[in-house]
């Protein structure tokens, strides 16, 4: 019997190691995609208060920064993907490691009241340490999307190509292993734009989009806006949007290039006709986002009385959390309509 017991301990021993061993490459690896995020050990908020990490809905966008690094480009960006997406499900902080004091000086009473974010205070650098130094990342601003328990994006907060992300965050549709496998397509797509290569530039973003085009919506966009600018005939785009429209993609990406065609800045050829096929084809799918996007159109041709109609259906049927923004819609559209007959709003 006492034989067997050097066995048993070297086993254990070994199963110590390999343990020690593991954990000793986990403290090493920097914290990145796909971990659990750290906890937030902020004593103070000069605004707001801690968000929920932990939340299976929305996402939470943590920023890390310097008082003295674009404070003011921050704060715009902040209020402006908060007052976006907050509805959704968005939650900000932004986390400074310097004295209590100097931060709520740094900040105006005007701007802490303009505030749509949360704003903690880390003087004791814990909550520093265990994200901005274990990321092992040394450019500031520094920026972590939380999302279902998990990191999905760690980056500059001011980087472009946030909102797109984020807005895919909040419903839970970011997804960092598709974005990372469609990348040379979409470098490719885009190199081909430069040159002025476009039957190679528009394979290369097709087959990007082709790997799911509900995660690729801005992609989408950006194909289209791309042929409406370098094809002369207006009508390539619109083959092009209606054909990928019929091949599914979902009601939520079809409201995004609805929404687009009629309102997007960078859209000089509104191609309307197509939008409300699009829109149309939406209505049976999900009735309240398609009579809103029908109605829309209609108000982008003046067509002021079929959009109070399809508008006014669409508040009726909408659910008791969208019924204010339908709301709005509504009363928009007959303020318009009066302007228009000669009459007040």
């Amino acid at each position: 019997m006492n034989k067997k017991y050097p066995r048993v301990w070297f086993v254990a021993c070994a199963c110590l190691t390999f343990f020690i061993a593991a954990f000793a490459r986990a403290d090493d690896e920097p914290l990145g995609v796909g971990m659990s995020p750290p906890q937030l050990q902020i004593v103070k908020y000069i605004k707001g208060s801690a968000p929920d990490l932990s939340t299976n809905t929305g996402c939470v966008l943590v920023v890390f920064m310097n008082l003295d690094q674009d404070k003011a480009s921050l704060t715009s960006a902040m209020n402006a993907l908060q007052k976006e997406l907050g509805a959704k499900g968005l939650q900000i902080l932004a986390v400074s490691k310097s004295k209590e004091e100097d931060v709520d000086k740094a900040f105006s009473k005007s701007e802490k009241a303009g505030m749509l974010f949360a704003l903690g205070v880390d003087d004791s650098d814990n909550t520093w340490r265990a994200w901005a130094d274990a990321s092992k990342n040394d450019k500031f601003p520094l920026g972590f999307i939380v999302s279902r328990g998990k990191i999905v994006w760690l980056g500059n907060p001011l980087d472009a190509t946030l909102p797109a992300i984020l807005r895919k965050s909040v419903v839970g549709k970011y997804d960092p292993k598709l974005l990372k496998k469609a990348q040379p397509m979409l470098e490719a797509a885009r190199k081909s734009l430069q040159v002025g290569n476009m039957q190679e530039a528009y394979k290369h973003f097709d087959e990007a989009i082709d790997l799911d085009p509900a995660f690729f919506s801005d992609i989408v966009l950006e194909r289209y806006k791309a042929t409406l600018k370098n094809e002369t005939d207006p009508k390539v785009a619109a083959e092009w949007i209606l054909k990928l429209v019929k091949k599914g993609g979902g009601v939520y990406v079809q409201n995004e290039i609805v929404m687009a065609i009629v309102k997007d800045p960078e859209i000089q050829k509104r191609d309307l006709e197509s939008a409300l096929v699009i829109a149309d084809s939406m209505v049976g799918k999900n009735p309240t986002i398609g009579l809103q996007a029908k109605a829309l159109v209609c108000a982008a041709q003046k067509d002021w009385a079929q959009a109070i109609d399809l508008q006014t259906d669409a508040w009726m049927g909408a659910e008791m959390a969208d019924k204010p923004m339908a709301k709005q819609r509504l009363e928009e559209y007959r303020a318009a309509a009066k302007i228009q007959s000669g009459k007040k709003p």
